[in-house]
């Protein structure tokens, strides 16, 4: 694969101008894939050792991969936000907060907002509460489906077959906007059949999920277990994603479609001594995979310059031509990318508040209670087990960061049931 840093927004337009010569210059569609839990070291396009992801790979081959992505919290709520506003974790305010969760300010524009008001069909397909009507995350799709079955299995196959039903309803025009959020990788790891032995070879822990004597997390045949399971669900995911490519191909409508591949967070396997996700903000949660291809992309790209969930509001507007609204902090990834730019993460879970600022290979991570911070080098320790010195200049900036003032009026759900739920998955502790 060939490295690249950046390639002319000018060179894109008129590949775009080519490409869509057939359809009468149309604006290409939007295929947005949000993919819950999954961190971008557990991919092949990103070095893993396991065949997780072949259609994950194949996508990245096609087009852009970003290598150092990182989410701007470690859980589904606020990173999904990010994604669709453009903004950081302090500047939307969306999160759990005095036993108060915080949804979206409904004046401030979104991805399907933005493009509902460009004249684009927009639809939502996603399987958590959290992307719901209740945290004002449906707003701007025309159509929108939440499929949530509590305690199945395999939904990522319902939520295909919706889209694809959407896709085949005659009354559908281009240009679009699908957004689809899949959600089987999360917790519980029980992927379907065969895929539940692709690389877990025995079954007799009889375990799909952490037990509840934290005892036993350190077990290191335990963990090995449920980290095959979870890889396992990673490629039940990835062969739902080609079931979808494969389907919008014979139906037309790839050739004109940008895909965008996104997490919302990672997981952790006890790296840091906890599991799951919404515990801290090391790389295991925060690194996540941003993939582009589609119309005017060029094959095989990689970028190496940190970038943000943040980022892929502005980066699609810019690919339509669409003006950015001022006060998105996010940057298009289709023009110069910074090299010392610093991308900022930061979230309360667990009841800890904790804000991480990246800069280059440097990382600070501060937390608010004790006040401490960790300082690493993620270039020569990408596991982040050698303490440095603390960086007092990206300290400050982390400080700073947490200072800034939300830029929204986040809306307030005081819902017991959404309190419960966020227990009941492990959000509340």
């Amino acid at each position: 694969m060939k490295v690249s840093i950046v390639f002319p927004a000018l060179f894109l337009v008129l590949l775009l101008s080519s490409c869509a010569g057939d359809k009468e210059n149309q604006q290409p569609n939007i295929l947005l894939v949000l993919v819950d839990t999954i961190v971008a070291d557990h991919l092949g396009c990103y070095g893993y050792y396991r065949e997780t992801s072949p259609t994950i790979d194949s996508l990245a081959a096609s087009g852009i991969i970003f290598m150092n992505c990182h989410a701007q919290s470690s859980w589904t709520l606020p990173g999904m936000t990010s994604i669709y506003t453009g903004l950081s974790e302090k500047s939307h305010g969306c999160g759990h907060y005095n036993n108060r969760v915080y949804g979206l300010d409904l004046e401030m524009p979104t991805i399907a907002t933005i493009l509902q008001n460009q004249g684009y069909s927009t639809a939502g397909f996603v399987q958590s509460e959290y992307l719901g009507n209740e945290f004002g995350m449906d707003k701007g799709y025309d159509s929108f489906w939440i499929l949530v079955s509590e305690g199945a299995s395999a939904m990522d196959s319902v939520t295909i077959d919706t889209l694809l039903n959407y896709f085949s309803a005659s009354e559908i025009e281009e240009p679009f906007l699908a957004t689809i959020h899949l959600y089987d990788p999360h917790s519980p790891y029980a992927p379907p059949s065969p895929f539940d032995t692709l690389f877990e070879q025995s079954d007799s822990l009889q375990l799909y999920d952490w037990p509840a004597d934290t005892d036993l997390w350190e077990n290191p045949v335990l963990i090995e277990h449920l980290k095959a399971l979870y890889d396992s669900e990673i490629r039940w995911t990835d062969s739902q994603l080609s079931r979808l490519l494969h389907s919008m191909r014979e139906m037309n409508l790839l050739d004109n479609t940008l895909v965008i591949l996104v997490a919302d967070h990672g997981e952790e396997f006890m790296e840091h001594g906890s599991t799951g996700h919404a515990s801290n903000l090391y790389q295991e949660t925060i690194h996540v995979p941003l993939i582009m291809s589609g119309p005017g992309i060029e094959p095989e790209t990689i970028i190496s310059q940190n970038v943000g969930q943040l980022d892929v509001l502005p980066t699609v507007l810019d690919y339509l031509n669409i003006p950015v609204p001022d006060h998105v902090e996010g940057i298009s990834l289709l023009g110069t990318i910074p090299a010392d730019r610093i991308i900022p993460s930061s979230g309360i879970v667990f009841g800890t508040a904790s804000a991480v600022c990246l800069q280059e290979s440097m990382k600070v991570m501060w937390f608010v209670q004790p006040d401490s911070s960790e300082t690493f080098n993620l270039l020569v320790d990408p596991g982040e087990r050698t303490l440095l010195p603390t960086d007092s200049l990206l300290l400050e900036e982390v400080l700073s960061y947490w200072a800034w003032p939300c830029v929204c009026t986040p809306t307030q759900n005081d819902s017991i049931h959404m309190i419960d739920k966020l227990r009941e998955i492990g959000y509340i502790r």
